[in-house]
C-alpha cells in the first residue's frame, strides 16, 4: 500500500534587524502566540494594503537605494513558514510595485514590536494635539472598534487598523490631487511634492529616515520618490527648487 507523502510547508528566508527580531519575539512569547502561525493571519490582512497603498511603482534606483540603506543594517537571517499563497501573493506585489522583500518585512515586523511612543514618532510626529483622543471620538461607534474586546476568541487580526484610521482623519489636511499612473491607466489620488507625485501617507508609504534613535531606517520604505534618491534627475530638481527658495 502507497504511503502518503506529508508537504512541508514552505518556508521563505529574510533578513530582519536584530532589535526588531528579538523584541517581536519576546512580544509574541508574551502573548502567547506563535510567530508564523500569527504571521500568516497578519499577511492575510497586510497584503491587500501593501498593494493598495503602494499605488504608485518604485523606479529601479528607488528600489537599488533602499536595498543598499537596508544592507547597512546589522540583520539576522530568520526562516519563515508561510501558506504558498501568501507567498505567491507578496511575490508578485513586490514584483510588479518594485518593493524589497525584506524592506517590507522589516517594516512590518518594527511596526509590530515598537511601542506607542514609537508609532507616535513615525506617523504622528506633524501632528497637533493628540492624535487618538481625535482616533476616539472618530471612531468610538465603530462596529470594528470594539469585536477584539467583545470576541476575544474570534479576533479581527488588524494590527494597523489604528494608524490607519489616525491617517485618515488628519489626510484633508495634507491635500491630494488626481492622477493617471502611467503604468496602469488608473486614475488614482496622490499628493506633490516638489513637482513629483507620491502616493499618499499610509502604513506602507509613510517615508521612515532618522525618526528613532537616529538610527537611519530609509532601508524599510515601501516606496520612495525619485526626489528622495541621490544622484537622480528628481534630486537634482529638487536641489534647484530648494536653492531657488534660499535665494528669495
Amino acid at each position: 500500500m502507497a504511503t502518503k507523502t506529508l508537504k512541508t510547508p514552505p518556508k521563505i528566508s529574510v533578513k530582519i534587524w536584530r532589535p526588531i527580531i528579538d523584541k517581536l519575539d519576546q512580544k509574541l512569547d508574551a502573548a502567547c502566540l506563535r510567530r508564523d502561525a500569527y504571521l500568516n493571519k497578519v499577511l492575510e490582512n497586510e497584503l491587500p494594503w501593501l498593494d493598495s497603498e503602494v499605488l504608485l511603482t518604485n523606479s529601479p534606483a528607488a528600489q537599488a537605494f533602499v536595498a543598499a540603506r537596508l544592507d547597512q543594517l546589522d540583520r539576522k537571517l530568520v526562516s519563515l513558514t508561510l501558506r504558498p499563497e501568501l507567498i505567491e501573493q507578496l511575490n508578485d506585489i513586490c514584483q510588479r510595485k518594485r518593493i524589497v522583500r525584506d524592506a517590507f518585512f522589516n517594516r512590518l515586523f518594527l511596526l509590530l514590536a515598537l511601542k506607542p511612543k514609537g508609532i507616535d514618532t513615525l506617523f504622528f510626529s506633524a501632528v497637533e494635539g493628540e492624535w487618538k483622543e481625535e482616533l476616539w471620538r472618530d471612531t468610538k461607534s465603530d462596529r470594528s472598534f470594539w469585536l477584539n474586546g467583545l470576541y476575544p476568541l474570534e479576533p479581527v487580526i488588524a494590527p494597523f487598523w489604528a494608524i490607519r484610521a489616525g491617517l485618515e482623519i488628519y489626510a484633508e489636511s495634507t491635500g491630494s490631487e488626481e492622477y493617471q499612473d502611467p503604468d496602469t491607466g488608473k486614475t488614482i489620488r496622490v499628493q506633490r511634492e516638489y513637482e513629483a507625485v507620491s502616493p499618499l501617507n499610509s502604513v506602507y508609504t509613510a517615508f521612515f529616515s532618522n525618526e528613532l534613535k537616529d538610527t537611519d531606517l530609509t532601508g524599510l520604505n515601501c516606496h520612495v520618490p525619485d526626489w528622495r534618491v541621490p544622484d537622480t534627475t528628481a534630486a537634482a530638481k529638487r536641489k534647484e527648487l530648494d536653492d531657488l527658495l534660499i535665494d528669495l
